[in-house]
């Protein structure tokens, strides 16, 4: 009988722990772990998850397919100032997709700096940085493309509209009374028409410039574990999108918690998670709670336009110490998985739709070369963060 129950022990202990005595340990459970999955659900992350479908599908050219959503009478995926909300594909490898948020600023109360059309943000872009397809150079040349103009002044993040009639008068539209920020309810569009277009991509790049940057280190890659699972190898690339906030703009901070009302999504367990406070914490959660999910955070610590919309234009050195800082906690903490690259003395704003992804270097890393590894998950993907002693020759 003693022998039956040892036997039965080990056999239980096995299921539970993957080993006994001596044997192998097993392995953490892959991607994002089960509660966290729950949290995000009931936080509301998913909410709009299988929503959406387009009424419209157009061939625009160079590869490039344009989908309308319907706005549904101000129900459906939509810009800030009502007009329709459209995405885009791109047919490369199936298994290979890189998820792309454009950038265009930030509107609050009193400060509209937002791109308001998704006509204004339409392939074909130029074949400049990553959309070069033809580039040998170009890491992304082969993948499948699935593209979210910006237009609802919420970083791809808010979910609320607002009566405020001073919006309409500041961008020439009269009647644009309300401002709707529906970023979560555009970026789930986009994310179902990638689910729906590309399967069984198994390699997906999240990426984003300026503020399509905060929009793909927010709940983007949240919705890609929910739509694709744990088995996919999810890399997120931020490109500029500043992430941090300066605490010391108080009435910013207010207003855009008030008017974007993206706290209401944050999971429960992520206590550091304020919407009147940094924004980092929350990636700190994710690759707390997601065991293979890496990500890689590119700036210039002189960024002209995030020192714009961060009140910092006057504090170049307080803006590189905030970046450095901020981002440098999440690369302290999963040192393999979070990665910086940052250039000193210089004031441009992005670099992976330009020029500079196959000229800008750090330490005399080039920027699409580094890219390259850090997709690649080369060993020899590292953190870069130029000093600030260095000449400002850029």
């Amino acid at each position: 009988m003693k022998l039956i129950i040892n036997v039965m022990l080990c056999a239980a202990l096995t299921v539970l722990t993957g080993s006994v005595d001596s044997a192998p340990k097993s392995k953490a459970p892959r991607g994002l772990n089960p509660q966290a999955m729950e949290e995000l659900h009931d936080s509301g992350v998913d909410k709009y998850i299988g929503q959406y479908t387009p009424v419209s599908s157009t061939d625009v050219g160079d590869g490039w397919t344009k989908h309308t959503f319907d706005p549904d009478g101000g129900n459906g995926p939509i810009c800030i100032a009502g007009t329709p909300y459209s995405v885009f594909t791109r047919t490369g490898i199936p298994s290979k997709l890189l998820i792309f948020e454009q950038g265009g600023g930030a509107c609050w109360q009193d400060f509209y700096n937002c791109n308001v059309l998704s006509e204004a943000q339409e392939p074909p872009a130029p074949d400049v940085g990553i959309w070069d397809f033809d580039s040998k150079d170009n890491p992304f040349a082969d993948y499948s493309v699935v593209y979210m103009p910006y237009c609802d002044g919420s970083v791809f993040s808010g979910d609320n509209d607002v009566f405020d009639p001073a919006f309409g008068a500041a961008i020439g539209a009269p009647s644009a009374v309300v401002r709707f920020h529906r970023g979560l309810r555009n970026q789930t569009a986009g994310m179902d028409m990638a689910k729906a277009t590309f399967p069984n991509a198994s390699k997906i790049t999240v990426a984003g410039s300026s503020a399509g940057g905060v929009g793909a280190t927010g709940f983007a890659p949240f919705l890609v574990r929910m739509l694709y699972g744990n088995q996919t190898h999810l890399t997120v690339f931020n490109d500029a999108g500043p992430v941090t906030v300066n605490l010391n703009a108080t009435d910013d901070i207010a207003a855009r918690a008030a008017d974007w009302q993206i706290g209401q999504f944050y999971p429960v367990s992520c206590s550091d998670c304020d919407d009147m406070g940094q924004t980092t914490p929350l990636i700190m959660w994710r690759l707390d709670n997601d065991s293979t999910i890496r990500e890689a955070f590119y700036e210039t610590d002189m960024d002209l336009t995030n020192r714009f919309f961060m009140d910092l234009l006057a504090d170049p050195l307080g803006f590189r110490e905030l970046i450095v800082t901020e981002h440098g906690i999440l690369n302290e903490a999963h040192p393999n998985r979070y990665k910086r690259f940052i250039v000193n003395g210089d004031i441009s704003h992005t670099a992976l739709q330009s020029p500079l992804f196959y000229s800008q270097d750090a330490n005399g890393v080039l920027l699409n070369e580094w890219t390259d590894d850090f997709i690649s998950k080369r060993p020899f993907w590292i953190d870069i963060v130029e000093d600030v002693s260095q000449p400002l020759s850029r």
